[in-house]
């Protein structure tokens, strides 16, 4: 299988923006009069996939996620190893690279950024939570992204088994599944690389330059290989 279209989350997948995340939870949790994290307990948390419910107010879960992901912004982020060549090479070969990002902003402010870092030019697309209700999209469950790409797979008119998911979290393999898409976990911790897994990551890899072989050896197998498990 020779992908056509690479969908790529965007925090944490494309960009290592942990500070940021860190920045961001602690910004909505002084907007609820809660105490900010220590970045040790907000790591903690991180790896540990408690942060849903440890760093949210009792009750208000949903409006807090909500809140975070419309002010969350990278300060401090940078690209992932391998991805502004990796990137540029697949597209050079006619893969197009689009971003779909649980941010809750006008996608206008996640091309700023990728500006700043130079990275705009190797992406095609991006589609943001703003961009799902603007359009008219439902969101099934927090963070759900399958309506975009679905939406996203019509408008191209590239078949389903030509496109591949990348994303750092288990929600990502999850929104690739209702959405009918090969999904490939990226991250460097080996604690949600074995989440990924468990929720249907066909393989994880650590940066950009393991996708790019993991890539290749789909095209090779028609299969995804799984070296992680």
């Amino acid at each position: 299988m020779a992908p056509r279209l690479l969908i790529l989350d965007y925090d944490l997948t494309l960009v290592d923006t942990i500070y940021d995340f860190a920045e961001a939870v602690n910004e909505s949790r002084r907007a609820f009069d809660l105490k900010p994290l220590s970045l040790s307990e907000f790591l903690d948390y991180f790896l540990s996939d408690e942060l849903t419910w440890r760093v949210a107010p009792e009750g208000s879960l949903d409006y807090f996620w909500k809140f975070f992901r419309r002010i969350y912004k990278t300060r401090y982020g940078k690209p992932i190893a391998g991805a502004t060549r990796v990137l540029e090479l697949l597209k050079s070969i006619g893969v197009r690279n689009v971003i779909v990002t649980g941010r809750e902003v006008p996608s206008s402010n996640v091309w700023l950024e990728l500006q700043g870092m130079g990275l705009d030019y190797v992406i095609d697309d991006v589609y943001t939570l703003y961009d799902l209700m603007i359009l008219g999209g439902r969101e099934e469950s927090l963070f759900d992204k399958s309506w975009i790409i679905n939406h996203l797979l019509n408008r191209s008119s590239i078949e389903r088994n030509k496109a591949v998911f990348i994303g750092d979290y288990w929600l990502d393999a999850l929104s690739a599944s209702k959405a009918g898409v090969l999904f490939i976990g990226i991250t460097s911790f080996e604690k949600r690389a074995n989440d990924l897994l468990k929720h249907g990551a066909c393989r994880v890899v650590r940066n950009f330059y393991e996708l790019l072989v993991a890539l290749y050896e789909l095209c090779r197998s028609e299969v995804c290989i799984c070296e992680n498990t």
